[in-house]
């Protein structure tokens, strides 16, 4: 493994990204610091909100998740998903870098969350102002595509792929006590095989005021991407039901959970 990167390695951070500024790059180091990541190797997406960077972390890799300073339109976009939100509670929405720097910490709880329910998602390994450190989903250093880039007919087995999204879609709501808010095949990686849900800034927990209104949206996407396995209102209905369960929670040996002996499709 070669050196970790510093602030001092200026040239690099530039060529790593111009958009990286030198708080930004601190944020980097003290994750190197604290063993969370190691060498820094580059760009490999780039959304709205945020760039990926690949790093290296011990023998596999990982991915940086770098939050940009938040633009006022980016702000307006999201104040559905802060609003109501016991995490945002006092923030001055017009300080934007604690703004991001919060986003980048909600985001890190949920990943955490939803991981620990048993949602296919990224494992999160830190986070440090505006940069969250994550588990990389791909081959060798080439990242797993977005569903939507993949299509349907590029899936192996798109029954599959649609049992592991809705598992993952009720382990979040039922398990994890979260809507993720921003679901789409935008938000889903593909393996080859498997579905990864990503984009987790937007999740809300349960109770949230848009709770119900996230989680219809959530499920009329799903729906229309894959045309089933059931009307998108008896879906949602459904879930929202096996929410309220508060009995003990099963799962079979195919991971679909169990309420009351029965799986969501029965």
């Amino acid at each position: 493994m070669g050196r970790f990167r510093t602030e001092k390695d200026s040239d690099y951070y530039k060529v790593v990204d111009d958009a990286i500024n030198a708080y930004t790059w601190a944020a980097i180091v003290k994750l190197q610091e604290r063993g969370v990541v190691g060498e820094v190797l580059g760009p490999v997406g780039q959304g709205k909100e945020a760039k990926i960077i690949l790093a290296r972390r011990g023998d596999a890799y990982a991915v940086l998740k770098v939050f940009y300073p938040v633009p006022v339109r980016f702000v307006k976009s999201r104040y559905g998903y802060i609003l109501g939100d016991p995490r945002f509670r006092g923030l001055k929405i017009s300080d934007q870098l604690h703004l991001v720097e919060t986003w980048c910490r909600k985001e890190f709880g949920n990943l955490a969350r939803a991981h620990a329910a048993g949602v296919r998602a990224p494992k999160p390994y830190g986070f440090y102002r505006n940069v969250l450190a994550m588990e990389f989903i791909g081959v060798g250093k080439t990242p797993a595509p977005q569903l939507v880039e993949v299509g349907l007919d590029g899936l192996d087995d798109p029954d599959h792929v649609l049992s592991e999204v809705l598992k993952s879609l009720e382990r979040t709501y039922v398990v994890a006590g979260l809507v993720h808010g921003d679901l789409s095949p935008f938000n889903i990686l593909y393996d080859g095989r498997d579905p990864w849900i990503i984009d987790w800034g937007s999740a809300v927990r349960r109770g949230h005021p848009k709770e119900l209104e996230y989680l219809r949206r959530d499920v009329e996407r799903v729906v229309e991407f894959f045309g089933g396995p059931a009307p998108p209102e008896e879906l949602f209905k459904r879930l929202v039901e096996r929410g309220a369960w508060r009995g003990p929670l099963d799962f079979d040996g195919e991971g679909w959970l169990l309420i009351g002996g029965r799986r969501l499709l029965d």
